[in-house]
């Protein structure tokens, strides 16, 4: 299938909305899907921080990692999904890492080009503000969520964010068990006992990454 870097930025939250002579401008100015194998790291704490990143096939994590090692997720990116976003006013290195856990094509825009952009079109100025909001109000909700809550409810309460955001009681689960288990902070067996309690309790079905909730 050919590639369209008109879609492609189209597809970011944070440019819907714009003109079409807008995202043809952002277009021209990005560079386009750079692919990248599975496990590619495609930044580190020590990676400057330069451009944004537009997921447009594939998915990435996003994590830390603790003195001993252990891998904690913090979210992940999935297609038309949109990271580094303060690279578009900031020089900084990155806090965490991230990694391509599919093979994934990525369009990014660099800083210089995109502040210049933003000086004809406020618009972009007042989406990435509430880009940056939604990120920030995601990661406080994790933090809630995994602080107060159970392990059990944990889980219950994320299925039921998910099938709120895809406005339906079933659908297939977007991220492989490993990865949400390290997401929610408990162990992949700890993960595999929930999910048979929430099966016994008829809270859900599950076959597999498909998940029904009632």
């Amino acid at each position: 299938m050919t590639h369209s870097a008109f879609k492609c930025v189209q597809s970011a939250s944070i440019f819907q909305g714009l003109s079409d002579d807008d995202i043809a401008a952002l277009a021209q100015i990005s560079v386009h899907q750079q692919l990248f194998p599975k496990g590619t790291v495609l930044y580190a704490p020590t990676t400057l921080l330069d451009r944004m990143m537009i997921i447009d096939q594939g998915q990435v994590k996003v994590y830390q990692l603790n003195e001993n090692g252990k891998e904690k997720i913090l979210y992940m990116l999935r297609p038309g999904s949109i990271d580094s976003e303060a690279a578009l006013f900031t020089q900084r290195p990155h806090y965490n890492y991230a990694e391509a856990v599919e093979d994934t094509r990525i369009c990014s825009i660099g800083s210089h080009d995109f502040q210049g952009l933003v000086k004809r079109v406020p618009t972009l100025a007042l989406n990435l503000l509430n880009a940056l909001g939604d990120r920030l109000t995601a990661l406080e909700s994790m933090s809630a969520l995994t602080s107060n809550l159970g392990s059990k409810e944990r889980l219950l309460t994320y299925l039921q964010q998910v099938s709120q955001e895809n406005q339906q009681t079933h659908f297939r689960l977007p991220v492989k068990k490993k990865e949400l288990a390290s997401y929610l902070g408990v162990t992949p067996e700890t993960l595999s006992r929930q999910f048979k309690l929430l099966a016994e309790d008829q809270l859900i079905s599950v076959d597999g990454r498909e998940i029904t909730v009632y």
